[in-house]
């Protein structure tokens, strides 16, 4: 039996296919409102991609996302002013404030490596656009 008498048989039982709409995938911030610090780091070091965009194919090894993400993170949101979860909100202030860094930063070096994380982040979060 071929495929044409397969679909002959299909429709002429009456039987069709319905079409299921896709959804997209949930952002790190649609998964959950708030995530807690340690689960935030657990995230992006597990799932996370390691590419950088818009770089042609450079990525952080997994030492350096360890870095990146335990010292920007710390430094852009600080546990006392933060507490002990992070929001979208809180998320798009580092990336605000992570942009500021880049514009003030001295050399050349250091703008592109604040871009590159800042690029990381804006991808793995999910966050793109004016923050």
């Amino acid at each position: 039996m071929g495929f044409f008498e397969k679909k002959q048989q299909l429709s002429e039982a009456g039987l069709k296919k319905i079409a299921v709409p896709h959804s997209k995938p949930k952002t790190t911030f649609e998964e959950k409102k708030q995530w807690s610090r340690t689960e935030l780091e657990r995230k992006m070091m597990k799932e996370a991609s390691p590419y950088i965009p818009g770089t042609g194919g450079k990525f952080y090894t997994r030492q350096e996302r360890r870095e990146m993400l335990g010292k920007r993170l710390e430094n852009l949101l600080p546990s006392k002013r933060f507490q002990s979860h992070i929001s979208e909100l809180e998320a798009k202030k580092a990336l605000r404030e992570l942009r500021k860094q880049e514009y003030y930063s001295k050399t050349s070096a250091e703008k592109l490596k604040i871009n590159r994380e800042r690029r990381w982040l804006e991808k793995n979060w999910d966050l793109k656009g004016k923050y």
